[in-house]
């Protein structure tokens, strides 16, 4: 604002011809993007989806766990690897603290990329590419995609989600030819999918303890578990799941502070109701609720008593 009133009769005085002539200048460049803007979508091939889907966590949960099985390769870190047709849906789950699954493309395919996140609302930061793109929960989006260049192309949240939010890194494989796969070290992944979990209802009494772990680490690595409870005895997040079954451990219920021992129950309490029963030192971390099945608990709790 002025510090001085303007002149009586200022707004009726004539604009000078330059200035009338700097004023339409401005408006048709105004007007210019404002087109051009509309028009980039059109012709500009970006990547902003104008697709979008409606769905809980839950389904779109259950349709990364399906999409994984069928294609998945092996693993890297604990995370699955899919190597899918070109032309194809491709699903990408960001949930705290990963991206999964960890994916390997053709260069100059197009994919029909889905992401969505099962807890929170997370950024998608493709490097060194510079793509970014919010991932909200319940939602469902759908980028048309085309690897131009191979490599390997690692993807941030650029939205802070909590206190693992520096490990979440995803990655993307671009390749020309199954050759390639030797760079990465992803000529020697499993083809198949080891210790296959079994279908939920399906009687599994008849199982080794063995096959059961071998079940329940698959759980573990697909479900993302690996992010909060490492198995090498360190514990920054979570619990580590090192030694763990069988051990006596303090927690707090209830504002309560007691002492339990961690067996079958008291895993299947963690995980139906994660909030419950909380591990002193561990308050402030927050457990994601998993969607698990009976037999999927039992499976989990026999890798967890085999960690020792």
């Amino acid at each position: 604002m002025s510090l001085i009133a303007p002149r009586p009769g200022w707004f009726q005085q004539k604009i000078a011809k330059d200035e009338r002539m700097w004023i339409f200048i401005a408006f048709l460049v105004c007007v210019f993007l404002f087109i051009w803007m509309i028009m980039w979508h059109v012709v500009g091939h970006q990547n902003p989806s104008n697709t979008t889907y409606k769905v809980t966590t839950t389904e779109f949960a259950k349709l990364h766990d399906a999409y994984v099985k069928k294609n998945m390769i092996g693993m890297d870190n604990g995370i699955p690897v899919v190597k899918p047709e070109p032309n194809s849906d491709v699903i990408l789950m960001a949930q705290m603290w990963r991206w999964s699954p960890a994916l390997i493309l053709k260069k100059d395919e197009w994919y029909n990329l889905h992401i969505s996140s099962k807890d929170l609302v997370h950024g998608f930061s493709l490097q060194p590419a510079n793509m970014n793109f919010q991932v909200y929960p319940s939602y469902d989006y759908v980028l048309k995609f085309k690897p131009t260049a191979t490599g390997e192309c690692k993807i941030l949240c650029n939205e802070y989600c909590g206190i693992g939010h520096h490990t979440m890194i995803g990655k993307i494989v671009v390749i020309e030819s199954d050759a390639d796969l030797a760079k990465y070290g992803y000529d020697k992944l499993s083809t198949t999918r080891p210790g296959s979990a079994p279908v939920a209802e399906e009687d599994i009494s008849g199982l080794s303890e063995v096959d059961l772990a071998k079940a329940g680490e698959q759980i573990y690595n697909m479900k993302g578990c690996s992010a909060c409870h490492k198995t090498d005895g360190t514990s920054q997040i979570g619990p580590s799941f090192k030694g763990l079954y069988g051990s006596k451990q303090k927690i707090s219920e209830d504002n309560k502070v007691s002492e339990v021992e961690v067996n079958d129950e008291y895993i299947a309490n963690s995980i139906t109701t994660p909030q419950k029963q909380i591990v002193v030192g561990f308050e402030k971390t927050q457990m994601a609720k998993l969607d698990l099945s009976g037999n999927e608990i039992k499976e989990v709790c026999a890798y967890i008593k085999s960690l020792k």
